[in-house]
């Protein structure tokens, strides 16, 4: 038996309202070009408009179709800068891992720091003895293999 409806694969993907454009583009678009073309409905009433003024009044309009179309590594422009802003302001810059401390470790993630106890320091240190002849030894085995 055959199914009556087409069932959509990729469910994650927009569906396109014109051409390539989503309806979270489109609203994105009117948004920012309505509020440019209210100021400029605005300020060309009482005063005379220069190509400066002009360009400052289409400003928002070019901040939405920015925001709406472009996309940095495969993410839209408002995600990949919210994933920047909270990178900067809101995780450590810091981690830290202590060889041969066994359990001893700071991690830092999300603002706050977890450290646990380092074992005693002659638990830590552990020296092997490794001469010229058993290094050889060793990468010829190696490279045999």
């Amino acid at each position: 038996m055959a199914l009556r409806f087409k069932v959509p694969q990729d469910v994650q993907r927009e569906d396109k309202i014109l051409w390539f454009i989503t309806l979270r583009q489109l609203g994105i678009i009117l948004l920012g070009g309505g509020i440019s073309y209210i100021m400029f409905v605005n300020i060309t009433k009482h005063y005379y408009v220069n190509s400066l003024q002009m360009g400052l009044i289409w400003t928002p309009a070019a901040i939405a179709a920015a925001i709406a179309f472009v996309r940095i590594k495969s993410m839209p422009l408002i995600q990949f800068c919210l994933s920047a802003c909270e990178i900067m302001f809101f995780r450590a810059r810091y981690r830290y891992w202590i060889a041969g401390a066994g359990t001893s470790h700071t991690s830092s993630t999300y603002g706050f720091t977890y450290r646990k106890k380092a074992r005693k320091e002659e638990e830590i240190v552990a020296y092997k003895d490794f001469n010229q002849e058993r290094i050889a030894n060793i990468s010829s085995a190696v490279d045999n293999n």
